[in-house]
């Protein structure tokens, strides 16, 4: 029957039919956030001014939702429906205008713990279990945070004197102030989690003595060492290790430099160096990287913003050598331009311009190409690393953080590699539920229950055109002379605006087929032509397991499968819908004359279960 269809038609369409877990999907802001925040509910309420609820839907999944208001990378913002139409929702800003509404200081911290939608309570039973977490970055303490409301007690191993891990000591203070972090750790801590200061495991105790101590250890290091740079003399004391340089500057502390930097590197930890010698007294700042701009892993923001504050950039440059002048001080660096980074395959492969070596002059370097993990926490443990560990990253099953190790558990970036913060805290949860799992056989399940309402669909077009607008910035003259925040609030009437900006994926067109008398009214007026009315022959019925066949047949009382195509084509049509068209303006049921086709918001929510 399937060639007979293709003969007939050319196009054959991959269909599904929609459920809950369709309808929830479709909020791409929650389904992009790696711990399923729902932007579009914390937007919709700022817009209505209910900022305490909006406040409260930011703050239920995360622990850490005013640090993540600052500088989270946003991947909710990523997968915006809004970005398919002219420009994605500015959803970090607005959580921040948010939770600087709500309260940054300890107390509004401490508050903010009874909103959180992680399971258990404030003020749990102690259950008699003990977990070590090593580190006290956001995935360590996430954990903690949500093991401790399950009744657990909870220990912190950091090897330095504040906590935070690469939250305080790797992002500098002009992108987030640490005493912002500092108190919502302190928030956890009022939970009852132990911080144990300057215990670096692996030379004050070992990993062998935590797994006899405690009934769990999770380790959630960050990657604290730079990678080298195989170019001669680019191993000496003098270069600088980005990683290192911004342990020391973020926290505050002096760090001598030179009037003329280079910083190899394109990612942001590269930008992150290269923009706080801007502040540290450089007089020129340049940056060299083998990446093209479109290559470069920085975020767009942080290349502009450098630029604005006088870094020069210098693209698909390769490193050759460090120059050095007759009394062996840095004098600059040989460099190669190169034509591309990839072979044709994809493979890394860069392709040097011959004969086209240059020096940039400089008087210091600093390399920011990469990081690694500290492997000395291995240190005393009666245990090969190489159990645990492969190519530099602790051995750990995704969506669990299991490691090999019974009763070891990892993640954040040790785990998996550089990424996200809002990664990290993903890992914590993740790493809670695996943990209570294992010791105490728990189960739990998030039940959703979803509830439908027709609303008018006549609905307000002003969100259409609402321009999109970041928070103003400081000036780059005057931000580059101090380590304030560089991106101001939105005012007041900024984060109205912009939050009227959503397009409210929770609201979707639901066609009754029994009123459609196919005039096609509803697929004219489409403006983003999302709508095709098409002949149920043009369907894929057996997609997956053949639900939309089983369907079919049931609407109808037919056996489908051994209909001729020319009784399919009496059969009847299906209205189609591509969701990521879709910007919910409501023009097709206004246009409706038989009121076949309705808009309905979808109310939802979720529970522990177990």
């Amino acid at each position: 029957m399937a060639n007979d269809l293709n003969s007939v038609y050319k196009e054959i369409y991959d269909v599904v039919i929609p459920d809950l877990d369709y309808f929830i999907r479709q909020i791409d802001c929650r389904d992009g956030c790696p711990v399923n925040t729902d932007p579009r509910g914390y937007m919709l309420a700022l817009h209505a001014g209910n900022l305490l609820e909006g406040y409260k839907i930011a703050r239920g999944p995360n622990p850490f939702a005013s640090i993540c208001g600052m500088i989270c990378g946003a991947p909710c913002e990523l997968s915006c429906r809004r970005d398919r139409v002219d420009k994605t929702l500015t959803i970090r800003a607005q959580k921040r205008y948010l939770t600087e509404w709500f309260g940054l200081g300890k107390e509004a911290h401490i508050q903010s713990l009874e909103f959180s939608y992680a399971r258990g309570s404030t003020h749990p039973t102690p259950n008699g279990l003990k977990v070590a977490c090593i580190g006290a970055g956001v995935a360590s303490l996430t954990a903690a945070h949500d093991l401790l409301r399950l009744g657990y007690a909870v220990d912190v191993y950091e090897m330095m004197s504040l906590p935070g891990g690469m939250l305080t000591y790797g992002v500098p203070s002009y992108r987030l102030k640490n005493e912002i972090g500092f108190n919502e750790i302190a928030a956890i801590e009022h939970l009852g989690a132990k911080i144990y200061y300057n215990m670096k495991v692996g030379r004050d105790i070992t990993l062998t003595e935590l797994q006899k101590k405690y009934d769990a250890v999770f380790i959630g290091l960050g990657l604290w060492k730079s990678r080298d740079l195989p170019i001669p003399g680019a191993d000496a004391p003098d270069i600088i290790r980005g990683i290192d340089y911004l342990r020391v500057r973020c926290v505050g502390g002096e760090w001598k430099i030179g009037e003329n930097m280079i910083v190899v590197g394109g990612g942001n930890v590269a930008f992150d160096v290269a923009r706080t010698s801007v502040r540290s007294g450089a007089k020129s700042v340049t940056m060299v990287c083998l990446e093209s701009r479109n290559e470069q892993t920085a975020d767009e923001f942080e290349i502009e913003d450098g630029i604005e504050e006088g870094i020069t950039l210098i693209n698909r440059l390769a490193p050759v050598s460090v120059e050095r002048d007759a009394e062996g001080r840095i004098s600059g660096l040989r460099v190669q331009p190169i034509y591309s980074l990839f072979d044709h395959t994809g493979k890394f492969s860069p392709t040097p311009v011959p004969d086209a070596e240059y020096i940039i002059p400089c008087d210091t370097i600093a390399l920011a190409i990469g990081q690694a993990m500290d492997m000395s926490i291995f240190d005393g443990w009666d245990q090969k690393p190489e159990v645990l560990v492969d190519r530099g990253l602790i051995k750990t099953e995704r969506g669990t953080c299991r490691t090999p190790i019974k009763g070891i558990y990892s993640g954040g970036d040790c785990a998996f590699g550089a990424a996200l913060f809002i990664t990290g805290i993903r890992h914590g949860q993740e790493a809670a539920r695996a943990i209570d799992s294992d010791l105490t056989g728990a189960r739990p399940y998030q039940e959703f229950v979803g509830e439908f309402t027709e609303i008018s669909p006549d609905r307000d077009k002003t969100y259409l055109r609402t321009k999109w607008a970041l928070p103003t910035m400081q000036n780059p003259k005057v931000r580059i002379t101090n380590e304030n925040l560089v991106e101001n609030n939105y005012t007041d009437e900024q984060a109205h605006m912009q939050s009227n900006r959503c397009l409210q994926c929770h609201v979707s067109p639901v066609f009754d087929g029994t009123l459609c008398i196919k005039c096609n009214g509803c697929v004219d007026v489409c403006p983003c032509n999302c709508l095709k009315l098409v002949s149920l022959t043009q369907l894929n019925l057996d997609l997956g397991e053949g639900n939309l066949r089983a369907a079919v047949d049931n609407f109808y009382g037919v056996d489908s499968s051994s209909m001729s195509v020319d009784e399919m084509l009496l059969m009847g049509s299906a209205m189609l819908k591509d969701e990521d068209l879709c910007i919910r303006c409501g023009l097709c049921a206004e246009k409706c004359p038989t009121q076949a086709v309705t808009m309905d918001v979808m109310n939802y929510s979720f529970r522990w279960i177990g």
